[in-house]
């Protein structure tokens, strides 16, 4: 995998650039692989900054909850895994009608592979971001970038365990990608998700699309049994 400039990637063809993503936070590199730049690249010009910043903090975040457990992960992957993961929320990157951890993993699979990943490392991809809210009993069978993505996910949204990260780790990653009123704005551009797609979810984010749109119709089990063409 060939290493490039993260300051001259991000700074081809512009007259001013006043700086660069740092290539360090908290002691975990930020991978800066041709794929791992791009892909920042693409993402950053994609999503709105506050969403950018969490996807960064995701995999700063989980870098560090996997270091402290000693479990060996990919960093390209898991970066471009965590880059990608919730870029399903932005309408410009959503399918009519699918939930946005699927949205985000075919994003992040297509990328990879356009962009040189191998087949192996786009479906691992793929699978994390799927994954990374669904909770350690699924993510634990997907590999370790799963268990990142739901480790890192996870501290960002619901807080951080100041067991596992110290809290002057926590405030290193924060000065470095500020929240920029994360809550709120997250919780708009989910409901927001809802409104569009009320039926798209199984998972984490089903609840808040019941509860913004409670008279969608997502069908029904009974009925679905009941309407098998078989004699009984």
């Amino acid at each position: 995998m060939r290493t490039v400039s993260r300051l001259a990637a991000m700074c081809a063809g512009a007259l001013v650039c006043s700086g660069a993503a740092p290539a360090q936070v908290a002691d975990i590199q930020i991978p800066q692989t041709a794929l791992a730049v791009k892909a920042e690249q693409y993402v950053r010009s994609a999503e709105p900054d506050f969403l950018f910043n969490h996807s960064v903090r995701t995999y700063l975040f989980g870098a560090l909850r996997l270091k402290a457990r000693g479990i060996p992960f990919d960093p390209e992957t898991a970066y471009v895994a965590a880059l990608f993961h919730d870029i399903g929320l932005v309408p410009a990157m959503a399918s009519p009608d699918g939930s946005f951890e699927i949205d985000g993993a075919n994003r992040a699979e297509a990328f990879v592979t356009a962009n040189g990943g191998s087949p192996a490392q786009a479906r691992t991809a793929w699978n994390a971001v799927v994954f990374h809210d669904m909770g350690g009993q699924y993510e634990r069978h997907q590999g370790a970038e799963a268990l990142l993505l739901g480790a890192g996910a996870g501290s960002d949204v619901d807080g951080v365990d100041p067991k596992a990260i110290p809290p002057a780790t926590v405030d290193a990653v924060l000065r470095a990608y500020p929240r920029l009123q994360f809550k709120k704005r997250f919780t708009a551009a989910a409901i927001n998700h809802c409104r569009r797609k009320p039926t798209s979810q199984i998972g984490w984010l089903e609840v808040l699309c019941v509860k913004v749109v409670p008279h969608a119709d997502r069908g029904s089990v009974e009925e679905e049994i009941a309407s098998a063409p078989f004699a009984e």
